[in-house]
Order: structure tokens, then sequence, then C-alpha cells
């Protein structure tokens, strides 16, 4: 004895099958958490800044971040400029960078602003 599905009906199995695993697969593609809403940006907007001297004598190594925090005041300059970490810094580039960030002015701000500056030496030959 023989059974057999007649066209229509597999066909309807078919496409409900095909329907589920789409919906399936639509519904796992989807983020479960909704991801955080960006941060407001800063109030602050620099305005000038000196350029980055450093002494031609000054060996820093490459690739090697350090940072700087300061804070901005309610006329945009710079103040309370705090060590730069790491300490082993060399004293040349602290030098450097201290009067960099000295010298950069802020549009005026409605609160004091506390802000870190990072700066990394990074080198390349030309053409590369």
């Amino acid at each position: 004895m023989r059974i057999t599905v007649p066209p229509i009906e597999g066909r309807k199995i078919g496409r409900a099958a095909i329907a589920v695993l789409a919906l399936a697969v639509a519904v796992g593609c989807q983020p479960m958490v909704r991801p955080a809403q960006a941060p407001p940006p800063s109030a602050t907007q620099l305005l000038d800044a000196a350029r980055l001297d450093l002494p031609t004598d000054c060996a820093v190594p490459s690739g090697r971040s350090y940072r700087m925090t300061y804070t901005v005041g309610l006329d945009g300059r710079t103040g309370n400029l705090g060590a730069i970490t790491p300490p082993d810094a060399p004293l040349c580039l602290q030098s450097a960078l201290a009067a960099w960030v000295a010298s950069f002015r802020y549009a005026p701000v409605a609160q004091t602003e506390s802000l870190t500056a990072d700066w990394m030496l990074v080198t390349a030959r030309r053409g590369s």
C-alpha cells in the first residue's frame, strides 16, 4: 500500500515551515539589549593651542602614552595642571607637555570642567 501526500498539502506545510524558520532567524538577529545612548557632547570647545615643541635632544620612546589632567576655568583658560603619568616620563617631555596644555584656550564654560590630555609619539617613514 502506498500513501502519497497531495502536492497542495505539502506546499502549505513547506511554506509554513519556511515562514517559521524566517521568523526565528529574524528574531535571533535582533539585539537583546538596546545600546546605551551616547554621552552628551562635552561643553568644552578648544579654540586655540600652541604648537608642541620638544627639544631636539629630548629622547621620548615611540608608542608610549602620556597623560595629564587639568581644569578649564569659566574664562576658558587651563589651570590646575596635574602630574604627567606615567611618572617616569622624561623631564624634557614633562616640561613640553605642561607648556603645551597651559597654552590651550577654550570657549568660556558655564562651570569649571576637569579634562585629560593624552599624548603619544608616533613615528613612521615618509611614504609609508
